[in-house]
Parts: structure tokens; sequence; C-alpha cells
């Protein structure tokens, strides 16, 4: 077995990470694979453990959390491995939402993760890479990693506002930031070059997708592959309250592609100009805040996931 290391969120899905955590560590322990623990401490922390790890010498990281703390240890990973292709990461999900996971499996809880961790399930998968001009509180200038999907506009504001709502878990939270967010949601202009392609228009929502779900199960980018080395971009058009509500039912299903308001295209190299401030999600997590320069790149299979 490789060396290594386990970063537990234990605040992760409202405290049921630290509560599950016995019952995970039994199964490893039982399943003969030694590695060390160490627990994060404060917003951020799952990056400075994930960074000293290379340096220590660790082989494998094993992400028990929700998305935020994937999201975490994988810029940890990247940034010690200087944008390069990095180790091998596991993902034992315990969140609000685990839209990573639906990627993987219809069904993929921590049973089932444990079960590819100790028989050593490997696959490769892209990542993607942003780089904006204005970090939010608490985040340095980038560049910033995702593996799952990156969201400016609607979805964005729509996951700053969830970051609110600590009471909720899931579709509820994000069901909650929805309507938070359309009363008082303004349609940026954007301009958006796909491959050297440019789309110019008054955009809802742009989201950058590796992973195939967001918000708790929105199906938002229902073909999407983690190996292909492109990005599955979908620009919804600028719309109203009315237009935004009935859009959504077609995303939960993932039967938005093809709806004349939207546009479908694959990319693995995307720049977002706005002269409007922006809000960039990238995993549940918000990176920048007032941009109005975004590039995005997809880095093809610089992880190796340990997962079906």
């Amino acid at each position: 077995m490789p060396k290594t290391l386990v970063i537990l969120n234990p605040i992760s899905g409202n405290g049921a990470a630290n509560q599950t955590w016995p019952a995970i560590e039994r199964a490893l322990r039982e399943g003969g694979l030694a590695f060390d623990l160490a627990r994060t401490t404060a917003p951020r922390a799952a990056v400075a453990l994930a960074e000293q790890a290379k340096g220590d010498g660790y082989e494998m990281l094993v992400a028990v959390g929700g998305d935020g703390t994937v999201n975490e240890v994988a810029n940890g990973m990247l940034r010690a491995a200087d944008g390069r292709a990095a180790g091998s990461l596991a993902i034992i999900p315990i969140g609000s939402g685990n839209d990573l996971t639906k990627t993987l499996a219809t069904k993929y809880g921590w049973p089932q993760a444990v079960r590819c961790i100790l028989e050593g399930k490997r696959r490769a998968m892209d990542v993607g890479k942003v780089a904006g001009d204005q970090p939010a509180p608490g985040y340095d200038a980038g560049p910033h990693y995702f593996l799952n999907a990156l969201d400016t506009g609607f979805g964005a504001m729509v996951a700053q506002h969830v970051h609110e709502i600590p009471f909720l878990r899931g579709f509820p939270m994000y069901l909650a930031g929805v309507f938070k967010t359309l009363l008082n949601y303004s349609v940026p202009r954007v301009r958006i070059a796909l491959d050297g392609n440019i789309v110019e228009q008054r955009s809802t929502m742009i989201s950058v997708a590796n992973g195939r779900c967001i918000g708790g199960g929105f199906r938002i980018a229902p073909t999407a592959r983690i190996d292909d080395g492109l990005a599955d971009v979908i620009i919804a058009q600028g719309l109203g309250r009315v237009g935004i509500l009935s859009l959504l039912p077609k995303v939960m299903q993932g039967t938005h592609i093809g709806d004349a308001r939207v546009t479908f295209v694959q990319a693995a190299h995307i720049t977002i100009d706005s002269p409007d401030p922006l809000t960039v999600e990238a995993d549940g997590e918000i990176p920048y805040i007032g941009a109005h320069h975004l590039e995005i790149q997809i880095l093809p299979k610089h992880f190796t996931l340990v997962g079906p």
C-alpha cells in the first residue's frame, strides 16, 4: 500500500464526517490500510495540509468530507506539484452535495469509497485551472484548480448565498440559495472565447463542467467525462426571473441541453471577460468575487483518482 495521509474535515455535512469517522477508520484499518490522520481546524486548512504532504513523502491522499474539502486537498496537491500532474487522490464523500462522486457512480457513499481504496482501483482524471483578477477574501491570486465544475453568473451567486445558509444541506440548501439569488440578480454582459471561438451576449449562467452534477444533484452537464481533456461549457442567455425558474427544472433533469436558450460546446481553453463584476464558484468554493477577466484551462489527466 502507498504511504497514505487521510485529511478529515470534521464539520463536513454539518458534522456527519466526524460522527461517521470511527466506522470509516475501522473499515480502512481492518482492510489492511496503514495511514496517518490530519484533521482540518479552519477554512482552507486542507490546502496547506495537502501541500505539506508531498514534502513529507505521502503517495496517496484521502479526502474525507464534501466537495469543498476535496477541492482544497486537490489544490494543495497541485500547488505542491507546481501545476504538474499530481499524485493519487481518494475521496470519501461526506458533505452537503458530494457532486463529483455523482459522476463516478450512481451510488458512491463511504462504504463504496473504502472498497475502492482497499482494492486499489485507479483512473486518470482531468483537472480545471482558473486564474482571475479579483481574488475573494481569504484567497490569493491563484491559479486555483477545480475537479468538478466552475460557475460564474447565476450559479455562482447561488453558491455564495448557500454559504450563508448553514442550517440546510444538499438540494434544499441549494434551492434556498436559488430563491435568495432571484431577489436581486443582474444579468452580466460577457465576452467568452472557447478555443478561440467568440460568444458575446448577456448571460445568466456560464458553467465549465468536468463532472456532471452541481448544487447537490442538478445535472448541468449530463454527458460530461472526467478524462476526455475537454470541459462541457453551458451558457444560458440573459433571462429574467420567469425564464430562470422555467429553465431550472430542465437543469435538474439534464434536459436543458438543446433548449434554444442554452448554448452547449466543448472546449479546453476558455476566457471570460465582462465589464460587470463576476463571482466565481469552483467545486462549491468562491475563489473570485468582482472579477472582470477569467482564464480557464483543462489539464488532461492530471490526477490519479482512486475510485470506480
